[in-house]
Formats: C-alpha cells, sequence, structure tokens
C-alpha cells in the first residue's frame, strides 16, 4: 500500500535533520506532506492538476495579502481573477498586484532555482509593474512597525542581502521549511525596498516552500498576530518561537495532510489510487 511506504519514506526522510527548532513531530508532517504531494502529483490527470493548481493560487495570493497593511477580500481576488477587472470601489493599482501576484505564482519555484539579487530585483519590478516604484532597493532609512530592531542604513542594504543569499546558497543540516522562515524573517530584517518587502518576501518562501515539495501557504487575516509575533521573535534573536509560530499556523493550514495517520489522508481525492498499490 502506498499510503504505508508515505509513512514509511516520511520516518526515513525526517531523521536526516538535525536541528534545534523543530521537533521530531513536526519534521514526520513536513516530511509526510512531502511524499503525499508527490504521490498524489503523479496519480493526477492534467485536468486536476489545473484545477487544484488554481484553487491553491487563490488561498495562496489572499493569504499573501490577507498578512498585508491592505488586505482584499477573498472574493475580490477571485472576481479580479475570474473577470481580469476591477471590482467597483477596488483602485486599479490594486488589480494590477493581484494580476501580478497570480502570474508570479506560478513562475516562482522555477524563479527561486537561481535565486539571486538581480532574480529578486526582478521579481519586484515584474510585482509592482506599470507603477514606476518597482526592482529598486530602498535609499531611504527604514524601521519595523511593532520591533525594536531597526532595519541596516540604506548603504548598506546590498551587502546585507547578498550575505543572506550566501547564507541561502551554503549547505544546511536544517530542514527547508526552517530555512525558508529564516531566509524571510531576515529578508524582512534587511527591508530591501521602500514598499512591498512582506508580498515580495511571502512570495519567496512559497516558492522555497514548492521547490522543497512542500505546499504553498495558506495565511487569513487571524494568522496576522502569530506571524507578526513570530517576526519580533526573531527580531530578540529567539529562532525556536520564530520557527515555532510559522510551525504552527503552517500545520493549522495543512492539517490534513501534515497531521498523520490514514483518516488524516482519507481527505485526497485520490485516497482509494494510493490504497491500490
Amino acid at each position: 500500500m502506498e499510503l504505508a511506504a508515505i509513512e514509511r519514506m516520511a520516518h526515513m526522510s525526517s531523521e536526516t535533520y538535525r536541528t534545534p527548532y523543530l521537533d521530531k513531530e513536526a519534521l514526520l508532517g513536513l516530511e509526510r506532506m512531502k511524499f503525499l504531494n508527490r504521490a498524489i502529483h503523479r496519480l493526477q490527470t492534467t485536468d486536476e492538476k489545473v484545477k487544484e493548481h488554481a484553487k491553491n493560487r487563490v488561498s495562496t495570493i489572499y493569504g499573501n495579502m490577507a498578512l498585508s497593511s491592505n488586505p482584499l477580500t477573498f472574493e475580490n481576488i477571485e472576481a479580479i481573477f475570474d473577470q481580469d477587472r476591477a471590482p467597483s470601489g477596488l483602485p486599479l493599482s490594486k488589480v494590477l498586484e493581484v494580476l501580478s501576484l497570480r502570474r508570479l505564482h506560478g513562475e516562482i519555484s522555477e524563479r527561486i532555482s537561481r535565486l539571486g539579487k538581480r532574480s529578486i530585483l526582478k521579481l519586484h519590478q515584474d510585482l509592482f509593474e506599470g507603477t514606476g516604484k518597482g526592482g529598486i532597493l530602498r535609499e531611504n532609512s527604514a524601521n519595523l512597525p511593532g520591533s525594536a530592531f531597526m532595519p541596516p542604513p540604506a548603504i548598506l542594504v546590498e551587502d546585507e542581502l547578498e550575505g543572506l543569499l550566501q547564507w541561502w546558497h551554503d549547505p544546511s543540516p536544517l530542514h527547508p521549511f526552517e530555512r525558508a522562515v529564516l531566509f524571510h524573517h531576515r529578508f524582512q530584517q534587511v527591508r530591501p525596498f521602500e514598499s512591498g518587502n512582506g508580498l515580495i518576501g511571502r512570495l519567496i518562501m512559497d516558492g522555497m516552500l514548492v521547490r522543497s515539495g512542500l505546499s504553498a501557504t495558506k495565511w487569513s487575516k487571524d494568522d496576522r498576530n502569530a506571524y507578526l509575533s513570530g517576526l519580533v521573535a526573531g527580531d530578540r534573536g529567539d529562532r525556536t518561537n520564530l520557527i515555532s509560530n510559522f510551525w504552527k499556523s503552517y500545520k493549522n493550514q495543512h492539517q490534513p495532510t501534515v497531521g498523520g495517520g490514514r483518516e488524516a489522508m482519507r481527505l485526497e481525492p485520490r485516497q482509494s489510487q494510493l490504497e491500490a498499490f
């Protein structure tokens, strides 16, 4: 039975990571998700893959924007996707932002494979295409609302970003989920752009997760406090609480997959095919 094989592989794979942050149960849940995603993807038809991608795309983009200072409703995002136009009362700039996120969501996993300063600048430029404010590193001082941490001065932003990218490309014993969270936190600390750091940072984190075989995030506005609390904990140097906060939210977003056990996996539409192997 493939479900049993998935569980066995998840156990074996989770044992290969050496980390002081996530416990064994969390690592097992993440590896279970990775192998289950792989199996489901192999069994899906092309039409099923397209439908699932479209459904997840709306949830992920809504979640990304839900954590920003100017969130949109799920219904607004669906309307923009369906009609490629602005719902009544919505600024054109927001519509363009959503449409850019839709396009970038489909490309982000591939872009992460060659992540560098130039590709991050291009991501930001593409996100804010047509606004004249994309793809330029900040030239002024910045602050992090709700945190005592002070981002580096503008003159050091490029060096700090290069250092972060070097850290990302170096080998690490940490789990990809932990590395994605730590990268995201440091990216927010560096605050490389005048605006859009949260949107682009969460987009990059999703690309890192998907690239490693995991699912993208599905934040909601109710996650905002936990998200910000995690970032503030990281600003204090508390990586454990930073990663823990992100993991708790992520686990809730994907509970059927990471929770374990046959009943949890039974929610997947391809359950009968998985059991047939």
